[in-house]
């Protein structure tokens, strides 16, 4: 009697085990995750360090800190903290074919800002490009007094934007590194680093 009574106990526990693994496998991703601890980027795949953006992928210094995207255009962001205040790195995909020219964008970001002093933004500008693989990325450097357009008229002076367009025949990806001049300097190598950890994916070459 008392084995066949510990047998009636010991299924009881397994089928309790086993009801509480099937209702924890029931809940949503996000709050599965969330129990355990883990903040996935929101609109961007992440396998082991590596990212998934669109059609390329990159690793993110361990430093940068992961945020929720601020707009659903941006396909992931982080905040690059400084004492002069935080920059911002957003990142963009439109699909591809989608998001427009390497010059319009350009031209578009220079747009942006303006000068104290009432030069020409597009003079005061940076800009040049490099090879990553067989990605090739086109680079600005822009400071001034920047407006984003969207309800921001006063405009926000001394900022630096590090611009970047990775194209490749798979699609385009746009980068854009805001932020008050010293903390944008502060993490420039950084940026080109990350820049440099771009590769297509394997099915999109």
């Amino acid at each position: 009697m008392a084995k066949h009574r510990a047998g009636i106990i010991l299924l009881g526990v397994g089928i309790a085990l086993g009801a509480c693994s099937q209702n924890f496998s029931e809940k949503e991703p996000a709050i599965a995750m969330a129990e355990r601890g883990f903040k996935p980027l929101a609109g961007a795949a992440v396998q082991d360090k590596r990212q998934t953006l669109g059609p390329f992928s990159a690793v993110a210094p361990e430093d940068w800190l992961a945020q929720k995207p601020s707009s659903s255009m941006r396909l992931a962001q982080y905040g690059l903290p400084g004492s002069a205040g935080e920059a911002t790195l957003g990142i963009f995909y439109f699909g591809p074919g989608q998001g427009g020219g390497v010059e319009a964008n350009i031209e578009r970001w220079y747009g942006q800002f303006t000068q104290p002093d009432g030069s020409s933004t597009v003079e005061q500008a940076r800009r040049w490009s490099k090879k990553v693989g067989d990605i090739e990325v086109s680079m600005v450097d822009i400071s001034g007094t920047f407006s984003s357009g969207m309800g921001n008229a006063a405009g926000n002076e001394g900022y630096r934007m590090l611009g970047a367009i990775a194209s490749h025949r798979s699609g385009a990806v746009f980068f854009k590194l805001i932020g008050p001049v010293e903390t944008v300097s502060q993490w420039q190598q950084s940026f080109d680093r990350y820049l440099d950890t771009l590769i297509a994916r394997a099915e999109e070459i």
